[in-house]
């Protein structure tokens, strides 16, 4: 392990790294505005205008505009949604597009997608294409998160203080109280929001989890944390608490016993750029761990952490901001589906 004085000096990208989750809410801001500009101006019926069988992407748009890129066709929803977010509205009404249920694999992508992961339409497409088989195609566009901190629901704690405890309690009125948000996660249970291209068979699923859990937890939230998550009021460059917690539902799907699909995660290199050998080295040590079930291996992730965050950040933001776990408190949450991930350690060791 490299100590302390051995350790380069930290570029902008690397003392990014630890509070990505603020550049992250900046740029989804833009994600919230365009959507919210959909539901609030768009009145026409959604047509996917999917001729059957292939993969269709489609990415939303505000209405009379067009896809950012030619290979996405602009979606446009109706209004009249359940409420949820904007963007989860719009997926749920393109899951019930009886023209969708005719693709062999479709997605609704984010009006910054291209941005948010280096990637175009056309070489989506092409990652797709190259990898068949799978019923769910996700990204993660800050790996920067899956070394540095616990799990999924960890990061937004430095611009969200009460983001953690507004999770617990939603996921407690939705009947997933054992959703492990204080155990260490694996690398395939980090996605970001809605960079997901999926089968009909996923998605009828996954949506009917989603409605479900959210139907529940709007029936067995208090009043105050109701107030909280569905009536906080916009704040440009910051993403709310109900979007955070939307964005990492996939993570829970994916830890489900009966969700038996098979995963892809897409590489992205151009966010994979902003890794310097540390982080790489933080993100390998932690998923061995995992995929070994050492927890020799996940306390000398602890330790290189620390020494890595004191080094980039200080002692006084670790303190702030980064939860403290003791050796007995090493606990594991790993994907139970079958996930195909080109950056971790294989989990055959770990999945039942």
């Amino acid at each position: 392990m490299p100590s302390q004085k051995k350790m380069t000096s930290p570029s902008a990208a690397q003392k990014a790294a630890p509070v990505v989750a603020k550049k992250t809410a900046a740029k989804s801001a833009v994600n919230t505005k365009a959507t919210a500009n959909v539901k609030a101006n768009v009145k026409v019926k959604p047509k996917a205008q999917a001729t059957g069988g292939g993969i269709q992407l489609l990415q939303l748009t505000a209405k009379g505009q067009k896809s950012s890129d030619p290979s996405f066709k602009a979606y446009q929803p109706s209004p009249g949604g359940m409420g949820l977010s904007e963007i989860l509205d719009a997926l749920c009404m393109a899951q019930r597009d009886p023209a969708l249920q005719k693709c062999t694999a479709w997605g609704l992508l984010t009006p910054d997608f291209t941005k948010r992961t280096g990637l175009s339409g056309k070489g989506l497409r092409t990652v797709i294409e190259s990898n068949p088989g799978f019923d769910l195609y996700y990204a993660s566009a800050h790996p920067e998160l899956e070394a540095i901190y616990h799990n999924p629901w960890r990061s937004p704690q430095v611009t969200h203080p009460e983001f953690v405890a507004l999770s617990r309690q939603f996921l407690k009125a939705a009947g997933l109280s054992d959703v492990p948000l204080d155990s260490i996660g694996h690398s395939s249970l980090f996605a970001t929001g809605h960079l997901m291209v999926a089968s009909p068979d996923f998605w009828a699923k996954y949506v009917g989890f989603v409605e479900t859990i959210f139907s529940q937890a709007q029936k067995n939230l208090s009043q105050t944390d109701k107030d909280k998550l569905f009536k906080e009021p916009f704040a440009p460059g910051r993403m709310s608490h109900l979007a955070l917690i939307v964005a990492r539902l996939l993570s829970v799907f994916l830890m489900l016993k009966n969700s038996k699909f098979r995963a892809f995660k897409i590489p992205l290199p151009e966010q994979e750029k902003t890794m310097n050998t540390h982080l790489r080295f933080l993100r390998e040590l932690k998923d061995l761990g995992l995929a070994q079930k050492s927890k020799w291996h996940l306390a000398a992730w602890v330790n290189y952490r620390g020494l890595y965050l004191a080094h980039v950040m200080g002692k006084a933001w670790i303190i702030q901001h980064i939860q403290n776990i003791s050796p007995t408190d090493l606990h594991a949450a790993v994907p139970i589906t079958e996930v195909q991930n080109p950056y971790n350690t294989p989990l055959a060791a770990v999945r039942t």
